[in-house]
């Protein structure tokens, strides 16, 4: 993937995490307790698999793209 489609796929990514946040805030406030645990695993899962798709299918081929790894000097 060259570095300006890989950028667009980062972005699409992280909007998706974030819209997951959010619903799962949402699940706090309407869910019963017993309920919540279950949906911050899933909800954990889902995301986590999503942030190993960003290190394995971008930031192995484009390391610059993860502000993660920069050092404060670079930013």
């Amino acid at each position: 993937m060259d570095k300006q489609s890989a950028k667009r796929f980062k972005l699409h990514i992280h909007e998706a995490i974030k819209e997951l946040s959010s619903a799962l805030l949402v699940a706090h406030e309407v869910c019963a307790v017993e309920e919540i645990a279950t949906i911050k695993r899933s909800m954990g899962n889902i995301i986590a698999a999503a942030e190993m798709l960003l290190h394995d299918s971008i930031y192995s081929h484009h390391p610059e793209l993860n502000e993660l790894s920069r050092k404060p000097s670079e930013t």
